[in-house]
């Protein structure tokens, strides 16, 4: 099931990326800064508008698939044992044995403790 959400969030990913790039801009860009203002009717007089909702419409898809999929994954960690915050996590991690860096010699072990 993740994977076909995953699947979904990349081809709105995809749609609201295009989406937004043929988006109408409301200023006129250069054609108003030099007096002439053209009409762009290439999607329509409309389309605009149907624009905008279609892009609201994949942006707020976006948004909650996002929060779907992060939510699955957090808890299928959780069930296979690798859930927790990374406080908890770090506990429970044996400690390490200090190392030196390569090409230097190893530092002898630890003296036990004398009573």
């Amino acid at each position: 099931m993740t994977l076909l959400l995953c699947i979904l969030f990349f081809l709105i990913c995809l749609f609201l990326a295009f989406m937004v790039v043929i988006t109408p801009s409301s200023e006129g860009g250069m054609a108003a800064a030099f007096g002439g203002m053209g009409s762009e009717t290439f999607f329509g007089t409309k389309a605009h508008q149907h624009i905008n909702k279609f892009t609201v419409f994949l942006a707020v898809s976006f948004l909650l698939l996002a929060i779907v999929i992060n939510r699955l994954n957090v808890s299928g960690h959780q069930a296979k044992g690798k859930g927790g915050n990374i406080e908890q996590r770090m506990k429970n991690l044996p400690p390490k044995a200090p190392t030196a860096p390569p090409g230097l010699p190893q530092p002898p072990p630890p003296a036990p403790p004398q009573k």
